[in-house]
């Protein structure tokens, strides 16, 4: 890992646990639209993913109903649900450390972007990182979009110097399609083991995020 200079961040299940909130909110939407309510797996799995994935995927919504249920969802979270999450444990303290050792940072999160600026200066995050990468109004920029906003800040670092890290399959097909290296994460959502992982040929698994101390010495 000596040569990766530029560490693009995911949010939900990597830096920040969002679950109470995303699902506190995903649940109201549901009930407002008078959808079956899932069991609890399916309803954890909206954590991560842009919602209108979840929602086609969940309850294969298209046209005026999936941007409706978007939209209530979005609207409700915004809210107050955005702002019910935590950083896991020494987070603060693995950015400042990774930053003082000359990494560049940068965030690709399938949040709205509104969202995870309010995140950010929630846990007076953002002085750590150089972009940060939320999808837009109308949620159409996919993961690959957004890390691709991140390359772009810095043109000036090749893709091979790069590492997406992330918790869920959506951050390692992105990496993979961005042609950037990937790391995951098996304690957030989406990535429960080791093996869940391997598929998509990481430069390496971490069970928790100070482990990245010690793989970006």
């Amino acid at each position: 890992m000596n040569d990766i200079k530029h560490i693009i961040f995911d949010v939900d299940g990597t830096m920040l646990d969002t679950s109470e909130g995303m699902i506190s909110s995903v649940k109201y939407m549901i009930d407002k639209m008078g959808y079956e309510m899932p069991d609890e797996d399916t309803l954890e799995s909206f954590v991560g993913p842009r919602i209108q994935d979840s929602l086609v995927r969940v309850f294969g919504l298209e046209g005026d109903e999936l941007s409706t249920a978007a939209r209530v969802f979005r609207d409700h979270y915004k809210a107050g649900d955005v702002l019910v999450a935590s950083p896991y444990d020494r987070l603060e303290d693995v950015l400042k450390k990774l930053k003082e050792r000359g990494y560049v940072l940068t965030i690709a999160t399938n949040k709205r972007q509104d969202f995870v600026d309010a995140l950010m200066d929630k846990f007076d995050l953002s002085k750590y990182f150089t972009k940060v990468c939320g999808t837009d109004m109308q949620g159409r920029y996919t993961k690959t979009d957004l890390i691709g906003q991140c390359l772009d800040t810095h043109s000036e670092i090749s893709k091979n110097q790069t590492v997406m890290i992330g918790d869920s399959a959506y951050d390692a097909i992105a990496a993979t399609e961005t042609g950037i290296l990937f790391l995951g994460c098996v304690y957030g959502y989406d990535f429960k083991t080791s093996e869940d992982v391997v598929k998509y040929k990481p430069v390496a698994v971490i069970k928790d995020i100070k482990e990245l101390l010690n793989i970006f010495e």
